[in-house]
């Protein structure tokens, strides 16, 4: 996750099952791929009341929630996840796949008789059209092609040659329906990667119709318009108000059963509206924030579906450099950082702040993701250890530090003052400053700070987006926030971990980095959040899935 979009991007996971020696394989059986005519099960119109208007509507630029909302229900991907199964890549616009011995070779089987909202054909020259597009775009304007460049060959605008042996793109056209990508590395995540929305296939005609590709630069027209295979197509996009789309009676997945045929969202910024709107039954779903929902809760009519775990996290960062502003720094102690862990608080932070929607965040990879190891030892409030620690590190009488949170984050704030009201007990001072969310940033690259609060929100569901930002050391790209800390094993142990495609192996990998990670914390490992919705009791269809945006070809009213 870029620092310019450390929270609400979203995420995803696979097992990839190694058969024999030379060959995984995932079939599907072979569908007939021929839209039904619709039928009176296709009505109605579903209103989501929520915040934030889309950044762009283009896959190759996205990496917001707001656009990949709207992205995901338009555009369809080569793979997918299904309901709440967070473990298993499923087959969308491929039926089946394969890859040889080395885990650089991947072939995709590819759906036939699919056609774009526009009747235009999907096949093999859209699938490498699209992935070849991210890459030359190199999207200036958010930087989420690196999604693929970090496994992927990446194309030089100086020479118009790709970073390859033979100077061709890793996607390679069989025939109409078969693809192949040669990967410059083998990576562990490669499946979870291309089931985000950064890889959703495009239609060539169209792209090429309205500014084509452009090394490095952006395009206006498809920021704002949208043609795909997915179930839904774009009807107004009115900027900073609603999308309203219309079911695509083109979609090859068929309308069998009851589906809704418009979907309007809104972009409604407060929070009474939203509550009056789903109250009256104007809206289908709304966005109300946890400390609003005792507002809803128990009012006829109202569900509030607290459907497991989302793999958004809080923690605080520390800088462990050895010095900071030309002075001795206690926190590259390891000692110290431990005698911190113990200081906190958990458990009234998350009664009294996250209201007992979030659980203690057990270590760098959330709860529910491949690799997360549930017997990892967590730190608990325990003062007498604190102030042991910090004796033995040689602060016995304490020292002061300063905590910072960005302006106008809530949760936060009152995390600071409860960290404050702990560190205070052995001996810590802690001044609190509220800072401009460009201003921390300057500050945390410049490893000007001494503890940070910070949040990260998943781009695809696989352990390397997690524990590589948080703890591979900035000399091989990691540290992402700049902690300054830096452990040769852990640095091994990740990049073998990364490019591992034998996803036991990679476990046993992870569950060491982890163990070291908690030994020698750069990170207070606060919160994972919990997963609320609030909708209509007649919304029915509607399920969770922690690396998935809102579904709404499942969803469907009945009263």
């Amino acid at each position: 996750m870029s620092k310019n979009a450390l929270y609400g991007i979203i995420a995803v996971v696979v097992i990839i099952i190694i058969v024999g020696a030379d060959l995984a394989v995932y079939y599907s059986k072979p569908q007939e791929n021929k839209p039904e005519k619709p039928t009176s099960e296709i009505s109605g119109t579903f209103t989501w009341d929520t915040i934030g208007d889309p950044q762009t509507l283009d896959p190759a630029e996205a990496y917001d929630t707001a656009s990949g909302v709207v992205i995901q229900n338009v555009y369809d991907t080569l793979v997918t996840y299904h309901g709440t199964d967070t473990k298993t890549i499923y087959p969308s616009l491929a039926t089946k796949w394969e890859v040889d011995s080395t885990g650089k070779v991947w072939t995709f089987h590819l759906r036939k008789n699919v056609t774009f909202s526009n009747g235009h054909p999907f096949n093999a020259e859209a699938v490498k059209y699209s992935f070849d597009r991210v890459l030359i775009m190199s999207s200036p304007q958010t930087g989420v092609s690196w999604i693929l460049s970090q496994f992927m060959y990446t194309y030089n605008a100086t020479t118009g040659k790709w970073n390859s042996p033979d100077g061709e793109s890793s996607v390679r056209i069989i025939d109409d329906y078969t693809v192949q990508f040669k990967l410059r590395e083998a990576y562990g995540g490669f499946l979870p990667s291309i089931a985000f929305t950064v890889a959703s296939i495009v239609d060539p005609k169209v792209v090429d119709a309205h500014g084509g590709v452009k090394p490095n630069e952006d395009n206006d027209w498809m920021s704002q318009n949208m043609v795909g295979t997915g179930p839904y197509k774009l009807v107004e996009w009115k900027h900073n108000a609603y999308i309203k789309l219309e079911y695509n009676p083109n979609y090859w997945g068929g309308w069998k059963g009851k589906h809704f045929k418009y979907i309007m969202i809104k972009n409604i910024p407060e929070v009474a509206t939203r509550e009056q709107e789903l109250l009256k039954g104007d809206a289908d779903m709304a966005y109300i924030p946890v400390n609003h929902l005792n507002d809803v809760k128990g009012q006829e009519g109202i569900v509030v579906d607290e459907g497991g775990l989302t793999y958004n996290v809080d923690m605080i960062e520390m800088n462990c450099r050895p010095t900071y502003q030309n002075k001795t720094n206690p926190l590259h102690s390891k000692l110290v950082r431990q005698a911190i862990s113990y200081a906190i608080d958990y458990d009234t932070i998350l009664e009294n702040i996250y209201m007992g929607y979030a659980i203690q965040l057990q270590g760098p990879i959330p709860k529910g993701m491949p690799g997360h190891d549930d017997n990892l030892f967590m730190y608990h409030q325990d003062l007498d250890k604190a102030k042991q620690l910090l004796k033995q590190a040689g602060y016995e009488n304490g020292f002061s530090v300063t905590l910072i949170y960005n302006q106008g984050n809530d949760v936060r704030a009152h995390i600071a003052q409860i960290v404050k009201e702990n560190l205070a007990q052995i001996g810590i001072s802690v001044e609190i400053q509220e800072l401009a969310w460009p201003t921390l940033l300057d500050k945390m690259d410049r490893g000007d700070y001494s503890m940070i609060i910070v949040g990260w929100a998943p781009d695809y569901n696989d352990p390397d987006d997690y524990a590589f930002p948080f703890l591979a050391s900035y000399e091989i790209g990691g540290d992402t926030y700049r902690t300054g800390w830096h452990n040769d094993t852990v640095d091994k142990l990740l990049l073998e971990a990364k490019y591992e495609v034998d996803q036991d192996k990679r476990a046993q990998l992870y569950k060491k980095v982890q163990e070291i990670a908690m030994e020698d914390p750069s990170f207070i490992y606060l919160a994972q959040w919990k997963h609320v919705a609030v909708y209509r009791a007649w919304l029915k269809g509607y399920y969770y899935n922690p690396v998935m945006q809102l579904d709404f070809y499942h969803l469907y009213k009945e009263e």
